[in-house]
């Protein structure tokens, strides 16, 4: 009889373990599988690094720049072989002819490691300096913004603008007006470089921060037209100084 007695006590016994064990293992299933090492490992290299922790080479590659110019060349139909000695702000680069304004956008390209935008119009401009000066006037008195072919990418990609163009009667080219129409640089830096003979800025820096009051306007380099070719380590270095 005390046999059956202890035989039934611990058959209870055993059911009661049973069920505390399934119970432990419910709940241990529904709060949910446990990480592996290599999984928590994965999710704290997955969280979000702060701005302040951010390496300079991160923060640099966070700000994208572009070059923006307004070159004679690209703008006029040149013959081929043309002289560069006969006719102002136009290079011969390793046989290849050049517009001032486009040596230094590609100067600057190079040093910032950055894209570039050429303002194109879409009726050339007279081969003729002379020609072209007039028409330049003309522009300017009558207030006519030249129609542009350029198809103007989108600009809120980038956070610094590098302009570059040539001072026309003391005045950004009209087809500049035409490119500042077209888009919006609220809350970028516009870094500004001109070709001259002898001008200098003029007043298209107090300009330029009247058409874009939201932007940041900073003055790089004036470059006289004649001295181009000597200015290219100065503007590299403002780039790599400003960048």
């Amino acid at each position: 009889m005390r046999r059956r007695i202890l035989a039934a006590f611990l058959i209870c016994m055993t059911l009661s373990m049973l069920a505390a064990c399934a119970g432990s293992k419910e709940e241990k299933t529904s709060s949910g599988p446990s990480m592996s090492v290599d999984e928590q490992d994965q999710e704290e290299k997955s969280e979000v690094v702060p701005d302040e922790e951010k390496s300079a080479d991160q923060a640099q590659a966070d700000n994208k720049s572009i070059v923006v110019y307004f070159s004679r060349v690209g703008n006029t139909d040149f013959p081929d072989g043309v002289d560069a000695s006969s006719s102002a702000s136009i290079q011969i680069d390793d046989g290849a002819t050049k517009g001032n304004a486009q040596m230094i956008a590609e100067w600057i390209a190079e040093e910032a490691g950055c894209d570039t935008q050429e303002i194109l119009v879409k009726d050339s401009y007279p081969v003729d300096y002379d020609e072209t000066v007039d028409q330049a006037r003309d522009e300017q008195s009558e207030g006519t913004k030249p129609a542009l072919k350029t198809e103007i990418g989108n600009m809120g990609g980038y956070d610094t603008v590098y302009l570059v163009f040539p001072n026309w009667w003391g005045d950004l080219p009209m087809p500049v007006y035409s490119f500042f129409d077209a888009c919006d640089f609220s809350g970028k830096k516009i870094n500004v470089f001109i070709t001259h003979e002898g001008s200098g800025f003029s007043g298209t820096i107090d300009t330029i921060k009247e058409l874009e009051p939201e932007a940041e306007v900073t003055e790089g380099i004036a470059v006289r037209g004649g001295s181009v070719d000597e200015e290219e380590e100065n503007i590299r270095q403002w780039v790599a100084e400003n960048k």
